[in-house]
This record gives C-alpha cells, structure tokens and sequence, in this order.
C-alpha cells in the first residue's frame, strides 16, 4: 500500500539532502550536459536508484517507479502538462547490470539568482573577491534575489518519500513490490522447472503439468524465501518430485479403479 502519511521534511532535512548539490561527480547537469566546466552550477540531485545486481533490487526497483510517478505529480500539481516535471525530474540509466544503474535525479531549488546575476557583494561572498574585479555568480554571494530561492514541490516531495523508505517503511507501495517479485518469481520458476523436466524425457507434457499442480503448495512456499524472486534449484527439485510421485499414484489407482477385461465387474449390493 501507498503510504498512508507522508510527513513533510524539516527545514533541516531539507538541507541535509540540498548538500549532495557540493557531490559534482552525482551533480546534474554536468554529467547530463557534457560540460565539465568549474562554473557549472549543479541543479538536481540522486534521490533513487536501482539496479538488478543488488541485493534487495526489487524493492529499490518499485520504490523507484512510485517514487518517480509521485515526484513528478507534486511538480505539476495544478497544472494540465508536464513541462515543470519534465525539467525538475530526470531519469536515466535502465538497472539492468552493475554498470548500468537506474538513477532519478531531481531539482534541488527554483527561483533566486541566475547564473550571469553579479548580485551584492557581503562578507558572505567568497574569500579574496574583489566587487572592483570579481564577479559573485548566483550561488556565491548574497544577491539582490538570493531571498526569492526555494526548494521545489519535486524537491520536497521526493525527502520526504526517502525519508519514509528510511525511517517507517521499507516499500512506497507494498502491493506493488510484492506483484513485481511475484512476477519474477514465476519466471524464474517456470525456467527451473523447464530444466528439472529434462530429467525425465518419458513424461508427457500433460504429465508435466499435472505433476506441477500436485507441487504447486510446495513450490509457492519458495516464493517465500528470497526478498528478489529468486528460486532455490534444489528445493523446486525436491517440491518436483514429490509432485511426480502423486502425480504417478493417482495414475495408479485410476487404472485400479477401472473394470479389468475378463473378470466380473464389482458391483454394489
């Protein structure tokens, strides 16, 4: 399930979060943009991620889906498109391997300085800036609109989405995460049991099938052991088995059951 309360950050969570902004390796837009240049004033921050060579990757997987859909409604909350989300939240990356990881960056301020504003020189400018010389930049000083600069409803949203994954619950959304595991879960299965039947070239397919529905509440259980839909081989060999078993008795007493040609039929008084 969604969370049912979802707290609002605090000014000093907010911050906390704000300092990835100094990280220029996980900055946006440097890495987005090509342009490694020392002015380049990073805008957005990794807020999730995920990627399939990770333990507990389906969980980070579907929180990262939820959270996506739920930072980008809160950046156009009121509004009939898509242009504000567009911008203040930026996927890249498909999860899929160790050097390929899902990431969701999302834009830390809104308003304040542009970049080319000189702004007013203060003690709070950088060390050794000369106003006769220099030019503060945005960010580097305490400008006439350095006090219109908040944090974006994007932003906010997706602290406090963190924040409640790190602190009240592991999932976004527990029916979600649990469908996907399933889901994976049942591949991966269907793959074991395709390998386990080779074993046994005689067996029909109608065979097959019925030996899995006699095995069917032995191989869920396994559904039950790995957090990621794995499969335990072994154990799906061990449920097999004993499916192959019933299945094979029942096959016995249908033909025990049946009238045998050449003797009297039994019959009820």
């Amino acid at each position: 399930m969604s969370p049912h309360r979802l707290d609002p950050a605090s000014d000093e969570t907010l911050v906390k979060y704000a300092e990835k902004l100094e990280d220029d390796h996980a900055a946006w837009p440097t890495w987005r943009t090509g342009t490694y240049a020392h002015d380049d004033v990073p805008t957005h921050v990794e807020m999730f991620t995920w990627n399939s060579d990770r333990s507990g990757w389906i969980g980070d997987k579907s929180n990262f889906e939820v959270a996506r859909d739920l930072i980008r409604s809160a950046a156009d909350a009121g509004r009939v498109d898509s242009e504000v989300s567009d911008e203040q939240v930026y996927e890249c990356g498909g999860g899929s391997s160790a050097w390929d990881v899902a990431q969701l960056f999302v834009q830390v301020y809104e308003g304040g300085c542009s970049e080319d504003c000189p702004g007013t020189h203060t003690p709070e400018c950088r060390p050794g800036c000369d106003p006769y010389v220099d030019f503060c930049h945005g960010q580097e000083c305490e400008g006439d609109c350095h006090g219109t600069r908040t944090y974006t409803p994007a932003f906010r949203e997706a602290v406090a989405l963190v924040e409640y994954v790190k602190n009240d619950h592991p999932f976004l959304n527990e029916d979600d995460y649990y469908e996907q595991r399933n889901e994976t879960f049942e591949k991966n299965l269907t793959e074991a049991l395709d390998d386990i039947r080779l074993s046994y070239p005689y067996d029909t397919a109608a065979d097959h099938r019925s030996i899995v529905e006699h095995a069917s509440d032995a191989l869920w259980e396994l559904s039950h052991w790995d957090p990621d839909g794995l499969v335990d081989w072994n154990g799906a060999g061990e449920a097999y088995v004993h499916g192959r078993t019933q299945h094979f008795l029942e096959l016995g007493r249908e033909v025990m059951r049946n009238e045998i040609p050449g003797q009297l039929a039994i019959t009820s008084a």
